[in-house]
């Protein structure tokens, strides 16, 4: 595991609360697993990684100077030899171009003369890793990518503590009091991590890789724990000169918190009884590897423990703390709300509108188109009339001119009135006559039809009201006067026919 990766490990799940659509208060705490998309074989982060290194060097070389795309790519093609110029542009792109954060932080404001600490919200977009040229196309790395680089080059590793445990003499010498307990800290930090990691090689041996590495630095192990507790002992003793403690008071006195030297010295102390307890766990480790008394402490098989449990059930006291233990808070009916799951569904709309369609024309808004409300408004008392006295079929409407209006086509609004009659007149339907049709408009456009449409007050017949008549008898309607309007559609856009 390289150093980028534990920085990645560090910072992703932090990643996902920044990116989180959960909503603040609600009872649904449980977490399921994010979906990343991406090739998922650590391609193009490797690239960025090996990019960022590189320019790191070159920042140190050249002292901050762009440095030309050409040699980033010999550097990478090292790597990955076949490298393409178009992927190592994408990573570019893509380290230079700034992506905005949203954080909080304590801002003192003044309430009724008195100070408050509220947590402010604040953004920033100054994380693109990457500056390049825009002529050019020359790149180098900004202020945030070499704080990047450094981040995930400082891995706590104990074997290099030792050179913090100098540390604590420089910032003695130098009367730098307040930077001690910083830099105890820090190593206390790695010999703590190292003895969590001695005790899961403890309960879980199987870690063969690990449990190997202990064994070959063990050495070292020894070694950098005895130079840093010389090194702090050291340290500690120089607390108990005259002279430091007199620095110490003058540098307190110029200090608005209030200091003591016991703080000093309690923290040196917590790093030695550290070492201490480390010390000891390693020594009993390579004891009990060489007496081969090691043991598997931590692993439990769970279906051997529930099938000793249906054998011989527990205590009736162990039994219900268990129940009470594992059993909901509140027993009541739970429903996930929709935005959390937003992200999960992956529901695809179209681009073109976001407007969704409600067929429901008991509650229909006047029509959304003018042109079809003043055709309507215009021709409707014309043609009532004119379909009162006998029905009126399509080819019939075109060759009498019911779509000319306003010296324009008015085609799809007269089809309109053939599709949704309540727009003319109620108990209006429609007849089809199974004679076909065609007709040529004075534009040239072609109109077909394998049946005829007409308009008029038709009534259903009593028997098999869906079947076609012959050609010379009277069109039957296909929709009685008393259908539901909501199975009735709607054509309110102008559509070429």
């Amino acid at each position: 595991m390289t150093a980028w990766s534990k920085l990645l490990i560090a910072t992703t799940r932090l990643i996902d609360l920044h990116d989180s659509a959960h909503e603040p208060g609600s009872p649904f705490v449980q977490v399921s697993q994010e979906q990343r998309r991406g090739l998922r074989d650590g391609y193009w982060l490797d690239l960025g990684c090996l990019l960022l290194d590189y320019l790191l060097d070159e920042d140190f070389a050249t002292n901050s100077a762009f440095v030309s795309q050409s040699r980033c790519l010999n550097h990478l093609r090292e790597s990955y030899p076949g490298l393409p110029h178009d992927d190592l542009s994408f990573v570019i792109n893509l380290l230079s171009t700034p992506s905005e954060i949203h954080f909080r932080q304590p801002s003192p404001t003044t309430v009724d003369d008195a100070t408050a600490e509220e947590r402010s919200r604040r953004s920033t977009k100054r994380t693109a890793l990457i500056e390049k040229q825009g002529q050019t196309g020359q790149v180098r790395l900004t202020p945030s990518g070499r704080q990047a680089v450094t981040l995930a080059s400082q891995v706590e590793d104990l074997l290099y503590s030792e050179y913090d445990a100098a540390k604590v003499l420089a910032a003695l010498a130098r009367g730098d009091f307040a930077r001690i307990p910083d830099i105890t800290n820090q190593i206390l930090l790695a010999i703590r991590a190292l003895t969590q990691e001695l005790r899961r090689v403890r309960e879980n041996p199987t870690r063969e890789g690990k449990l190997s590495a202990l064994l070959d630095n063990e050495r070292h192990y020894h070694n950098a724990l005895t130079n840093i507790q010389q090194t702090l002992l050291d340290a500690r003793a120089q607390l108990a000169t005259p002279r430091l403690m007199e620095r110490f008071e003058g540098w307190r006195e110029a200090q608005s918190d209030d200091w003591d030297l016991r703080v000093l010295a309690s923290a040196i102390g917590r790093v030695l009884t550290a070492i201490e307890n480390l010390s000891r766990r390693l020594s009993e480790l390579l004891a009990d590897i060489a007496e081969g008394r090691i043991q598997a402490m931590g692993v439990i098989d769970f279906q051997d423990m529930a099938r000793q449990l249906l054998e011989a059930p527990p205590a009736g006291a162990l039994r219900d703390a268990v129940v009470a233990r594992m059993m909901p808070l509140h027993v009541q009916a739970t429903f996930p709300r929709l935005a959390p799951l937003v992200p999960l569904l992956e529901s695809r709309r179209a681009d073109v509108s976001p407007v969704a369609l409600v067929f429901d024309e008991a509650r229909d808004a006047a029509p959304e188109d003018p042109l079809l409300a003043r055709f309507l408004e215009a021709r409707g008392p014309a043609l009532r009339q004119r379909i009162q006295r006998a029905p009126l079929s399509l080819p019939e409407a075109l060759s009498e001119g019911w779509h000319r209006f306003e010296e324009g086509d008015c085609l799809a609004q007269l089809l309109n009135t053939f599709v949704d009659t309540e727009l003319l007149a109620p108990g209006l339907t429609v007849g089809i006559d199974a004679t076909p049709f065609e007709l040529e408009l004075d534009d040239g456009r072609r109109i077909e039809g394998a049946v005829t449409p007409s308009l008029g007050f038709f009534q259903a017949p009593a028997a098999a009201p869906h079947s076609l008549q012959a050609p010379e008898a009277a069109p039957h309607s296909l929709q009685a006067p008393a259908a539901a309007p909501d199975a009735i559609s709607r054509i309110d856009q102008d559509e070429p026919v």
